[in-house]
């Protein structure tokens, strides 16, 4: 899952890409550019689990 650094959105699509790599936009903040953060679905199902047991 791919999700947008600054506002930690789902909502972020390749808008470009070739020889320099992707550039992505955010549909929910208007962010722009390559970096993006990049979560794999079980990873951050268990990083659910464990936020909620450190709340306890």
């Amino acid at each position: 899952m791919l999700y947008c650094p600054a506002c930690k959105s789902q909502e972020i699509y390749a808008v470009a890409g070739g020889y320099i790599g992707q550039v992505y936009l955010c549909k929910d903040c208007g962010y722009r550019g390559s970096f993006v953060l990049e979560i794999d679905e079980a990873a951050a199902a268990g990083q659910e689990g464990k936020n909620d047991k450190d709340r306890e």
